[in-house]
C-alpha cells in the first residue's frame, strides 16, 4: 500500500473515530507501527492532527462528524437494525465474510461481535474501523483508492486485491431493485468492486432495505438472478416475494425464508 493511499485511509479513519493509538491503525492496515508513526508525523505537520504518547487526536473537532451525524439521522437506521439482526442468524462461527459498502451492512458489522473467529474481507473504511474492537476476527482490506463519497477503496488496486480472496458468504448491498432491471447502485465508481465481489463469493446475500424497491439507480448490477438470497424488510412487496419465488431466489425478512420445498 502507497504512503499516499495510508494517509487518506488514516484521514477517513480518524475523521470518524476522534482519536487512535499508532498500534490499532498498524493493525487496521496490517502495516508497522515504525510506518504509522512516519503517517502521523507527515499529518501532524499538515496540520491534520496533533499527535499524543502512543496516538493522535485530530485538530478542529467543530469540523468533525459529518458521517457519524448522517448515520444517526438515517431514517430508516430502525429498518437498517432489523435487517442486520436477520443477516446475523445467517452467519455462523468461523465464516469467511464479504460485507460491501453500505449503511445496513455497517449494522451487521456492529453486531458481529457476537461471532467468533470470522475473517471479514470488506472496502469500506466505516466497517472495517468499526471491527478492530473484534476480540477474534481478521479484518481484510484489500488496498485501493479512497473514494470519499462511500468511504470505500475503489480503482484497480482493489480489484486486483480482491481477487487474491475466496469468501464462503458476500453480502452485497444495494440502492435500487426492479422486477425488470435488476439490482442497481447510485455510485459508478463502486460497479467494478461490487461485480468482481459477487465472483469470489460462494452464497450471494444481496441486502435490500424497503426504499430501494421499485428503484433504478444510476449503475446497473445485473439481474435478480444474481442473488442466491435476498435480506430485507418484512414490508417487501408483494409481487417481489412472487417474483423471488419463481426464481428459485431465497427471501429472508425478519427470520423467515420464503423459497419452493
Amino acid at each position: 500500500m502507497f504512503a499516499a493511499e495510508r494517509l487518506r485511509i488514516i484521514k477517513t479513519y480518524m475523521l470518524d473515530k476522534k482519536k487512535a493509538t499508532v498500534s490499532e491503525i498498524s493493525r487496521m492496515l496490517s502495516v508497522s507501527e515504525v510506518t504509522i508513526r512516519r503517517d502521523l508525523e507527515a499529518l501532524d505537520e499538515e496540520g491534520f492532527l496533533t499527535r499524543t504518547h502512543g496516538g493522535a487526536i485530530i485538530n478542529g473537532e467543530e469540523n468533525l462528524d459529518a458521517l457519524n451525524n448522517y448515520v444517526d439521522t438515517d431514517p430508516e437506521r430502525q429498518i437498517r437494525e432489523e435487517i442486520s439482526e436477520v443477516a446475523i442468524y445467517l452467519i455462523n462461527d468461523g465464516d469467511t465474510l464479504l460485507l460491501s459498502p453500505g449503511l445496513t451492512n455497517l449494522a451487521i458489522a456492529r453486531k458481529l461481535n457476537r461471532k467468533k473467529d470470522l475473517v471479514v474481507l470488506t472496502t469500506d473504511i466505516r466497517i472495517a474501523e468499526e471491527l478492530t474492537t473484534h476480540p477474534s476476527a481478521r479484518i481484510i482490506l484489500p488496498g485501493g483508492d479512497l473514494d470519499p463519497l462511500t468511504h470505500s477503496l475503489i480503482g484497480p488496486p482493489a480489484l486486483a486485491g480482491l481477487e487474491q480472496y475466496y469468501v464462503s458468504k458476500a453480502f452485497i448491498e444495494v440502492d435500487g431493485i426492479h422486477l425488470k432491471r435488476g439490482f442497481s447502485i447510485k455510485h459508478p465508481s463502486q460497479l467494478d468492486v461490487l461485480k468482481r465481489m459477487m465472483d469470489i463469493a460462494t452464497q450471494k446475500y444481496f441486502v435490500v432495505a424497503p426504499s430501494a424497491f421499485n428503484q433504478i439507480s444510476f449503475s446497473n448490477l445485473g439481474s435478480l438472478e444474481k442473488a442466491s438470497a435476498l435480506i430485507t424488510h418484512p414490508t417487501i412487496p408483494g409481487e417481489y416475494k412472487k417474483s423471488l419465488f419463481e426464481k428459485n431466489i431465497t427471501l429472508y425478512a425478519s427470520f423467515t425464508a420464503y423459497r419452493q420445498a
